[in-house]
């Protein structure tokens, strides 16, 4: 196998055990945040950049280390900038 398709084996192991260990920080509450006069990409870019800002980890480092959002950073962050829950 080359390298570069190992490198790439390697990379998309790595983010499918991310998302499974995300997923056991979640509650399964999904939020909705609006904004008037924000387009879907410049609202993605403020979730992503309060996602960003949320995380972190519940032990000592190292890529099997399960992230875990803040979510009272992660609403603080929205709601600072300017953004407001929609109910779902």
């Amino acid at each position: 196998m080359g390298h570069a398709r190992w490198a790439a084996m390697r990379v998309t192991i790595a983010l499918l055990g991310a998302a499974v260990l995300l997923s056991g920080c979640a509650t399964g509450r999904r939020i909705a945040w609006e904004k008037s006069g924000v387009t879907q990409a410049e609202r993605e870019r403020d979730e992503n950049a309060c996602l960003r800002a949320a995380i972190g980890t519940d032990g000592g480092g190292g890529l099997l280390v399960p992230y875990c959002i803040d979510r009272e950073v992660y609403t603080q962050c929205m709601e600072a900038r300017g953004y407001t829950v929609r109910p779902r």
